[in-house]
């Protein structure tokens, strides 16, 4: 009997142990010397995360078409933005780019950034939707803090610009940890 993890719904392709794997090649009709490449396949799934094409060509070369094995989709690969936390060079920590290029950071911690897909589609959003779009939003406290370790110290410190236009917003007076002033 053929004990299914996760089944998808839709036509989306079915989630099968590797105990599994080995009874489907077994049972299956097309089995006969395809067996072991067939578990083996499936065992040496994990090295082939990075590669989806080339795991998916090896998969449809080693197993027949239609055949549960063949369709059976690897959802552990996940995004990620690397943090360099000892360089080769110098041992140092290494700021992640990318925060640079889509965070500004104000003095008092907070970080700002722009709504997703702001400038994608144009022609298909209304004038509200993109007047909203053109706004910068805050991040919460817990993605600050994580912001402020995958930027080095020379990121975190108060960076002066000429004209800047974030000028007035860089003080926060009416909070108690971020004021500077002493209150009257």
């Amino acid at each position: 009997m053929l004990r299914v993890v996760s089944a998808a719904v839709r036509g989306i392709a079915a989630r099968v142990t590797i105990e599994n794997a080995a009874l489907i090649c077994k049972s299956s009709p097309f089995a006969n010397g395809v067996q072991n490449r067939c578990f083996s396949l499936l065992s040496t799934q994990r090295w082939f995360n990075g590669n989806v094409e080339k795991r998916d060509t090896l998969a449809s070369a080693i197993l027949p078409r239609g055949s549960i094995l063949s369709s059976v989709q690897d959802t552990s690969i996940v995004p990620s933005r690397n943090l360099t936390k000892f360089s080769l060079s110098k041992g140092k920590r290494k700021t992640v780019k990318t925060v640079i290029k889509r965070f500004y950071r104000l003095h008092w911690g907070i970080w700002l950034r722009r709504y997703s897909a702001h400038n994608k589609h144009m022609w298909k959003k209304s004038n509200g939707r993109k007047r909203r779009l053109r706004q910068h939003v805050f991040t919460n406290a817990t993605q600050s803090w994580l912001l402020d370790t995958m930027v080095t110290k020379f990121w975190r410190r108060p960076r002066f610009y000429i004209d800047d236009p974030y000028n007035p917003y860089h003080q926060r007076e009416e909070f108690m940890y971020t004021r500077r002033k002493p209150l009257p």
